[in-house]
Parts: C-alpha cells; sequence; structure tokens
C-alpha cells in the first residue's frame, strides 16, 4: 500500500490510550513554528492519528514518522515530509467509518509543514541543484541530426531502446545515460550520417523506374487496369511497382498520376504509398517505409500529378534469396495502397473470396508511377554545401579551411559557441585522417562522426546561472522541450545578443516554436508518455466479442488475425488523443478540456465507431459532439479505455490507476508481491469476464486487498459503461457469449445486425459508485461533474508539474514545490489556458535557470 494511502488514513490509538485533543491544545489555531511547534503540536498529533501504521512496529508503505525530529531547517528527510504534507493537502482519509480531525487541525499542519520547507528552500537556494546532465532520447536525436544536416535520416533503429515507464517521460537525467556499448552505436549512426550529408563531387549515376496502367482497359474483378479497389486477393487492394536500381544515398521522388472514382456518397478516396520489401499477407512478413498518403478527390476525368520525396537510406531491401536454385538479387518495391476505410471493412464480403464490394466502394485510379533517384536541383545539394562551404581558402589555404569547416559544424552541433581548445582538438583528428584518405570529403566525413559522438553533442547542456553560454543553454531547453531538437537560427541570434532572458522574448519565441510543425514532436511524445497510451495497440481484443473492431485477414493461415500494412483503428485512436492535445495547445484552450470538451478529434473510421454522423475521410479534424455522443474530454478516448482494459472488459483496475496518475497526479504504488492477482481471488472468469465489478467485490474480501481497493475501484467503476474496445456500452451480453459478425445472409444490413446485439446485450451495466469521501457517482458524465467540481485545483497542478519536468528534464523536488504553487496561481488568473501555461512555465527561473526574486 503507498505511504499517501496510508497516512492518509491517521488511525486513532485504542480507546484505552488516552488521547488530548488537537483542538484542546490549539492546533486549529495554529502553533509555533521549528522545533517548539514540533514537540507540542506536530508530535502528538502523529502519535494520535498516524503512528499505528506508520511507527516502530509497523510500517506501511515503508514509511515512519515516529522516527522524524522536526528539525526541517536542518534539511533532513525533506522528501519524507513533503509526502506526508501531499497526503494532509489530498484528506482523502481515513475511511469515513472513522473518525477523522477537523479540516482545521489539516490546514494548521500543513501550515506548519510549509513554512519549514519553505525556509529550507530559501536558505538552500544557493545550494547547487542536482545536475540534470542527460543524453538525447532517440527522438531528440534524431530530429537533431535531420535539422543539424538538412535532412531526415531513420536512425532510430540502430540505437539502444530508450527506457520505458508508465507516466513517466523518458528524458529525465535518471533515464537518459551513455553507456560503452551506446557508444558503439553511435559512432555506427554518425558515421551512416556523414555519408550521406558529404556527398562525393563527381555527378551520380541516375537511376529510374517507370510504371503506367491503361484506365480504359478490362482488368480483374470488374476494375479496369488502372482501378486499385479496397479489396483485392486476401490482403487489400494494391498495386506495386519493383525498382530495377538505386543508389546508397540520396533523395528519391516519385511521381504519380492519379484519381479517384468515386460513387454517390462518398467524398474521397486515399491513395498510399510504401516502399521497402515485398508484402506478404499470407505470412504476415515485410517491412515497409510510409512515403506519404494523398487523398484523391478529382475524378478520372481530371487525372492530376502529384510527387512524394523520401530518403533511400531509410528503405528496408529485401534480401537476396535463393528460389528453385536460382539467385534472387537485393530489391526494393514500390507498393500503392488503397487505404479506404468508412468503418465497414468487415462487412461486405460474402466469402474469404469475395471482393465484389470493391466496385462499389471508392476506388483510386493510378495510370503511372515514375521513380528517381538520387534527385538534387544542384550538385552538390544544399546539405553538402551548409558544411564544406563555397570558400577561396579551399585553394589557397586548405588547412585554414578545414579548420574553419570544423568549427562551424561544432557550434551548430554543440549549441553554442566553441573555445579554441575544443576546435583544436578535433582539427588534430581531422590531420590525421587527412594524412589517411585521399579527398577532403572522406577526411571530412570522419573528422565530423567523431564531433557526433562527443558528449557536447549527445549530451544536453546544463544551465548555470554563471557560464558564459547561458543564454545558448536556455535556447536549448526552449527548443528541446518545444521542438525535440537543436534551436534555429532565430534563437541563435537571440541567445548571442543576450535578449533571451527577457520574459517578454521568451513568451514570443515559446509561442512560435508552438506554431511551428516542429512542434508536433514535442506534442506527441509529451503526450504518449504523459498518458501512456501507446499500450492500446498491444491488447489482445477477443475477436468473440467485437468481431467487427479490427479489419481481419479473411483467408489463409492468418485468417481471423489483424491485416497487417496498414493503419488500424487502434492507430487512428493514438493520433485522436495526440491531436486532441495539439488542439487545446494551438487554441489557447482552457486545460479543464481534458476532462470534458464540446469536441472531439475524428476521422470518419472513429466517428463511425463512436456513432458520430458526418465525418468523412482519414483526416483527423475537430468536430462538434453532442451529449447523446457520450464523448468529450480524454477519460472517453479510445487509446485510453482500450489501453486500460482486459480485451474483454473494462478493467476497472487499469483504469481507476489511469485516472489517478495521469489526470489526478497521484502516485499508484504497484501491490505487495504478497497481494494477491485479481485472477487468482477472483477465479478464472476474471480473464474471460465482460464487467470487472463484480469481481472486485470478491476481490476486497481478501484483508490484504481491501485497503487498498476501497480507495482506488470507486475512481475505475464509473468507466464501466465503455466496453474493452472503447464504445459506450450501457448493456453487456451474459458471461461466455460469442458474439458473430456481421452476417449479409442473416442480418441483411447493419440495422438488421444491430437489431441482432440489442437483442442479445440484455444485461444492464452497474456504474455507480461513491469516491473516497465524496458522493456517490454513477457513470461518466457524474463522474466528469465532479472532477471539475471538486479536483480542478489538483488537475491543473497534475498538468503543470508534467510539463514542467518534461521540459527540465529532471523529477521535481521539494525545491519545485513553491515555484508550482506559483504557476498554479499564475493559471488560474489566465483561465488555465494551455498555451499560457506552458509560457509561463517557460518564464520560470526553474526553467531558465535565472534567481528567483524576492
Amino acid at each position: 500500500m503507498n505511504f499517501s494511502a496510508c497516512l492518509n488514513r491517521f488511525i486513532f490509538t485504542t480507546a484505552a490510550v488516552t488521547i488530548v485533543s488537537l483542538a484542546e491544545v490549539g492546533l486549529a489555531k495554529g502553533f509555533p513554528s521549528g522545533k517548539a511547534g514540533f514537540e507540542s503540536h506536530v508530535k502528538p498529533f502523529f502519535q494520535t492519528h498516524c503512528v499505528e501504521c506508520h511507527g516502530p512496529d509497523k510500517s506501511k508503505g515503508k514509511i515512519t514518522v515516529h522516527s522524524l525530529d522536526g528539525d526541517l531547517a536542518a534539511g533532513q528527510e525533506l522528501e519524507r515530509w513533503e509526502h506526508i504534507l501531499d497526503a494532509l493537502e489530498h484528506g482523502d482519509m481515513p475511511p469515513e467509518e472513522e473518525d477523522r480531525p477537523s479540516a482545521e487541525d489539516r490546514a494548521a499542519m500543513v501550515k506548519w509543514i510549509e513554512s519549514g520547507l519553505r525556509d529550507y528552500v530559501k536558505k538552500a537556494s544557493k545550494v547547487a541543484v542536482e545536475t540534470t546532465t542527460r543524453r538525447l532520447t532517440n527522438i531528440e536525436y534524431q530530429n537533431t541530426m535531420r535539422d543539424l544536416l538538412g535532412f531526415e535520416l531513420e536512425l532510430i533503429d540502430d540505437l539502444p531502446v530508450d527506457p520505458d515507464k508508465p507516466y513517466h517521460f523518458n528524458n529525465t537525467a535518471s533515464f537518459m545515460m551513455v553507456g560503452p556499448d551506446q557508444l558503439v552505436r553511435y559512432k555506427e549512426a554518425a558515421s551512416k550520417a556523414m555519408a550521406s550529408a558529404i556527398v562525393d563531387p563527381e555527378k551520380p549515376k541516375i537511376h529510374r523506374t517507370s510504371a503506367k496502367w491503361e484506365h480504359g482497359k478490362p482488368g480483374k474483378g470488374g476494375l479496369t487496369r488502372a482501378e486499385i479497389g479496397i479489396y483485392q486477393g486476401p490482403g487489400m487492394g494494391s498495386k506495386t511497382v519493383g525498382l530495377k536500381s538505386w543508389p546508397k544515398t540520396g533523395e528519391f521522388k516519385i511521381r504519380v498520376k492519379a484519381s479517384g472514382n468515386i460513387p454517390a456518397g462518398f467524398k474521397e478516396v486515399p491513395l498510399r504509398l510504401v516502399i521497402g520489401t515485398s508484402l506478404r499477407h499470407d505470412s504476415g512478413s515485410g517491412t515497409y517505409q510510409e512515403v506519404g498518403v494523398i487523398h484523391l478527390k478529382n475524378t478520372p476525368d481530371k487525372p492530376k500529378e502529384f510527387e512524394l520525396r523520401g530518403r533511400i537510406e531509410n528503405i528496408p531491401v529485401q534480401p537476396s534469396v535463393t528460389h528453385r536454385n536460382k539467385v534472387l538479387p537485393p530489391s526494393i518495391t514500390i507498393t500503392a495502397q488503397n487505404i479506404f476505410d468508412n468503418g465497414e471493412l468487415n462487412d461486405h464480403r460474402k466469402s474469404g473470396f469475395d471482393a465484389s464490394w470493391s466496385t462499389e466502394a471508392p476506388r483510386v485510379v493510378l495510370e503511372s508511377l515514375d521513380f528517381e533517384a538520387p534527385v538534387a536541383e544542384v550538385w552538390p545539394p544544399e546539405h553538402h554545401t551548409r558544411i564544406l562551404f563555397e570558400s577561396p581558402l579551399r585553394k589557397t589555404n586548405s588547412g585554414k579551411y578545414a579548420y574553419e569547416v570544423i568549427k562551424r559544424f561544432m557550434t551548430r552541433a554543440f549549441r553554442r559557441p566553441v573555445a579554441r581548445d575544443e576546435v583544436d582538438h578535433f582539427y588534430r583528428v581531422y590531420k590525421i585522417y587527412d594524412a589517411e584518405f585521399d579527398t577532403l570529403e572522406q577526411a571530412m566525413r570522419e573528422t565530423l562522426a567523431m564531433v557526433l559522438i562527443s558528449p557536447q553533442f549527445l549530451y544536453h547542456t546544463v544551465i548555470d546561472a554563471t557560464a558564459a553560454t547561458r543564454p545558448y543553454e536556455l535556447a536549448s531547453r526552449l527548443s528541446y522541450f518545444l521542438w525535440g531538437s537543436m534551436p534555429d537560427k532565430e534563437l541563435f541570434e537571440l541567445a548571442a545578443s543576450g535578449k533571451l532572458s527577457d520574459p517578454a522574448i521568451i513568451a514570443s519565441q515559446t509561442r512560435r516554436l508552438l506554431a511551428d510543425d516542429r512542434a508536433e514532436s514535442f506534442v506527441k511524445n509529451f503526450t504518449t508518455q504523459w498518458l501512456s497510451v501507446t499500450k492500446a495497440k498491444t491488447v489482445n481484443i477477443n475477436r468473440d466479442l467485437f468481431p467487427r473492431f479490427l479489419y481481419t485477414v479473411h483467408l489463409g493461415e492468418r485468417r481471423g488475425q489483424e491485416q497487417l500494412f496498414r493503419p488500424t483503428i487502434r492507430d487512428y485512436m493514438i493520433e485522436e488523443t495526440i491531436g486532441f492535445v495539439g488542439e487545446l495547445i494551438k487554441n489557447n484552450a482552457s486545460v479543464m478540456n481534458i476532462v470534458e470538451s464540446d469536441f472531439a478529434y475524428l476521422n470518419e473510421p472513429l466517428a463511425v465507431h463512436y456513432g458520430v454522423d458526418g465525418v468523412y475521410g482519414l483526416k483527423h479534424r475537430p468536430v462538434r459532439i453532442k451529449p447523446e455522443h457520450r464523448l468529450g474530454g480524454l477519460l472517453t478516448h479510445g487509446s485510453v479505455l482500450v489501453g486500460n482494459s482486459t480485451g474483454s472488459a473494462p478493467h476497472t483496475i487499469y483504469r481507476a490507476v489511469w485516472l489517478r496518475e495521469a489526470i489526478l497526479g497521484d502516485e499508484v504504488k504497484p501491490p505487495p508481491a504478497e497481494v494477491p492477482a485479481l485472477a487468482d481471488s477472483a477465479g478464472d472468469s476474471a480473464e474471460e469476464s465482460v464487467t470487472i465489478k463484480d469481481l472486485l467485490a470478491l476481490h476486497r474480501t481478501k484483508e490484504s486487498c481491501a485497503d487498498c481497493h476501497v480507495r482506488l475501484d470507486p475512481w475505475g467503476i464509473p468507466f464501466e459503461r465503455y466496453s474493452a474496445i472503447g464504445k459506450f456500452q450501457p448493456m453487456v451480453p451474459k458471461d461466455g457469449t460469442r458474439v458473430r459478425g456481421f452476417s449479409l445472409k442473416a442480418d441483411k444490413t447493419l440495422d438488421g445486425y444491430n437489431k441482432y446485439l440489442k437483442k442479445i446485450f440484455n444485461i444492464e451495466v452497474d456504474a455507480s459508485a461513491r469516491v473516497p469521501h465524496g458522493p456517490m457517482v454513477d457513470g461518466m458524465p457524474e463522474l466528469k461533474r465532479y472532477l471539475i467540481k471538486n479536483r480542478k485545483k489538483d488537475i491543473v497542478k497534475n498538468v503543470i508539474r508534467r510539463l514542467m519536468t518534461y521540459g527540465i528534464g529532471r523529477e521535481l523536488t521539494y525545491r519545485d514545490r513553491f515555484e508550482v504553487e506559483k504557476l498554479l496561481k499564475q493559471a488560474k488568473e489566465d483561465e488555465y489556458k494551455l498555451q499560457d501555461m506552458i509560457v509561463s512555465i517557460c518564464q520560470s527561473p526553474t526553467f531558465t535557470g535565472e534567481k528567483p526574486k524576492k
């Protein structure tokens, strides 16, 4: 059991013990600070309320209070005191059946502890804060290489996997260190990058491949030769083009001439281009890189040309294989896909081989496809000349030219001005390689690869108020917070001018960075780690209960498994959550929209899934919602609901933990090893049941489980009317019921199928619970109202803490407590607007490294 939960019980000692009323000794009226107040009031408070569970005989949560001496000024046990303070402020315990101290008594205790902490923080502000030295995360590394070199290379797969801890950020100093094995990987990635960035002087051979299809000539299954239907054989509709040859490095372009054959009632058809190995739907094998998606609205009588680009280095290559005693050379395949999805992909096959719906659904008309690589409007390309710049020095003084090349590159790579001795070091490295290789290009590739494995590149710089480079370090902190990448030219120039410390400049730069496309990286990484939503993709969905949720293979050994090589409903759910948070930031909306909002962020498959009409196409967009949609805020997002389910049922505990951790900001400790799992206490039915509330009641009969679950379960039970696939579902079938998919023969239409579902979904879901020390709430609407009315401060404070932790790259401590309180007060004045909140964080002394104003 976690300490916060235990401490809040304030268990009273037995009646045989004489207890002095705290009100009688004046606690409610306030009491002396420091040691005097501890001896006269705090110690008796602990003895009365806490020692039974957190004393010499018992230490629940491995926390005791009997050994505290009350000398906060000495800086002892401050983290333990902060735990106590948090527990007192929440006031969730003890259980309602036990006596509780008055609100005045709790307030007096809070005031005493806060006073002691505040005095110590002021005194300790002159002491260096814990180091925040940390390496770049893999995403930050790739983004930095992109902005440093001027093109996108997929390097993440070449690096060790970043750590992953639910509801925590992987960019914190405690996670981000570099070991010897990682350094080898970084050297390989740096060499790969420099081989692409610096080209040879000679113009390369151009590789081209073309294919054409005639729209007027009949093809298979009622389609023309140029059409791609949604169904085509066992997999999705597609056409493939094998490349005849390709370069090792460089940019490629794919130009297509395409249109859409769009029947009445439909708006568009999406053409997706991927490139890599051959994609085998029967075996599920194949790897690829997406080049892009074109949303076709033009008709065949008005075909258009579209161009997409990428880097050939990022493309998976099919290795050489031997087939029928013949050696097949390595190959690359371009696959053009029709990824139309209106939420009915499982509903139109009369048999596994039936593809007749392809003639009724939107079709892609692909008349030609041309591949060319490498592509460069000038040679050498811009990414080469930004490193090996034009200068007469190259011919007149090659050594001085090389020195200047290294200095310029290091300045950008280190994100600050570089010292002469730093440049001298790498110039000596260059001289070694220059003697080994024939050309400047070869020597410089090796030299700059060494720059890219130096700590000054791989690690974030730490803001030091006394350092001359502090403005550059602040520029990096801003850009890595909001872009996940290095500063751009404007930030560098502001740092050089000394203007970046101006709060008004910080505000304008924060809003500029947030308006840039590069901020999408921040929104995605912050949101997915804060809310821990990517686990939604790993839940094993019970297809007997939810046969229409996943688009499945209809034939062969993989029959019934999810279709590969195309976006899935779960991908769209995660995009929904990321896009929703992005909309709040972009529009400077109130952070309380995370609990309840008047819009959702949907595309057509999601809208159909949730029961929202009038949304067409695969592009996500804000959609106004009505009360009957049962949506709004994050609590009803499919990514949250699916990720915190069993795949068969909503998981009350998972959803309760998510709400407390991600939204309320509580730290929910895992159960002790001796506590049985739900399946062990409730039986095998826990794995198959469609509702868990009754099983939890059985689980709570175990003494070791009851204490935690009485405070945890009520937060998850109001989610019960949302199924394992994230749909509002007030009725469920009996346990063990198998739900069939849509049958054309039995149902005729989708309305007929819905009637069948209503017939077997005949057990009403009970989603009512009494929240700890609060009212009864019945279902999601009442839970949302309670959170908005009673827990707004906790919710806003949690978001501030999350943003600040992510922004400064370390966990917050007691030192940051009072700065968070200031930001909370400022947020209230700003009506809790999320973009304003981010600006205030970026202006705060904790973020900028400035000394707080007295």
